[in-house]
């Protein structure tokens, strides 16, 4: 009894070793919903975490022979994710082998965004440096402030620059969205501080209108009355590329200087 019992548990045990080690062809295909995905790469781990990886073809048909077993089942394409996740389960032990069917999506993004100063208005031709994962970036607003460029899923980080204002920037991550338009990044502007004395000959010219003026449009900047000391002091002047002080009771007007940096002690000579 002993001895049919043990040629039992052989046989029950042999057919077990046998049934793991029979090879089962295993199909299917890779998609994005609208199109068959070639060069994919499918990989299947058994239960030790052993693994076998095939390549879809050119129309997205994969094929593979692997020993009866349970799998865990990736997919993996550049520029795509995989919709079955990292956690697509199949036993092949009891169950037999049905066409599989694995979806990806498209990791290409549309961003859509726009640059303004601190009082709302939009920026043109401000610089935008972007990082995508490892890969760098570069583009510019357009005549509205806005920018635009494509990206796929994963952590995006961007950021805006323009002479005459602070950088600043937004970092997000971004995981199934197609299309994002929301992005509104503020770049404050730089202000400066210019201040002197207004002399003629000899003589500081007190409670005098002193205007500071936009050379690449002849607008007044800001306008003061020199102190009885014949004193001025401009504050929270934005960035200029050509100004010039004017002095209308003396009909004078000043050599075109640039406004970049702090001006002190900036005297204005008439004579």
């Amino acid at each position: 009894m002993r001895f049919k019992l043990f040629l039992y548990f052989l046989l029950t045990f042999s057919l077990s070793i046998f049934s793991q080690n029979q090879l089962i062809n295993i199909t299917g295909f890779v998609t994005d919903k609208e199109f068959r995905l070639g060069d994919a790469t499918i990989c299947f781990f058994n239960s030790s975490n052993e693994v076998k990886c095939v390549k879809s073809d050119i129309s997205g048909k994969f094929t593979i022979d692997l020993p009866k077993n349970k799998y865990r089942i990736t997919v993996k394409k550049k520029g795509y994710t995989s919709l079955v996740g990292e956690n697509f389960y199949i036993d092949y032990i009891f169950n037999p082998p049905k066409e599989l069917v694995l979806n990806m999506t498209d990791n290409t993004i549309n961003i859509y965004g726009k640059v303004i100063d601190n009082f709302g208005e939009p920026l043109k031709k401000a610089n935008i440096n972007i990082k995508i994962g490892e890969n760098l970036l570069e583009t510019e607003t357009n005549d509205n402030g806005f920018f635009s460029f494509k990206g796929h899923v994963g952590l995006i980080s961007i950021f805006a620059e323009k002479i005459g204002f602070y950088g600043n920037g937004v970092s997000m991550l971004i995981q199934n969205e197609k299309f994002i338009n929301d992005i509104s990044i503020v770049l404050e502007a730089k202000t400066f501080y210019i201040s002197g004395a207004l002399i003629k000959g000899n003589t500081y010219l007190k409670n005098t209108t002193l205007e500071l003026i936009n050379g690449s449009n002849n607008k007044v900047i800001a306008s003061l009355t020199t102190s009885n000391d014949g004193l001025f002091e401009f504050r929270d002047i934005l960035n200029y590329e050509k100004a010039y002080f004017r002095i209308p009771s003396l009909g004078f007007k000043s050599k075109v200087f640039s406004i970049n940096k702090d001006l002190r002690q900036f005297n204005i000579f008439t004579d």
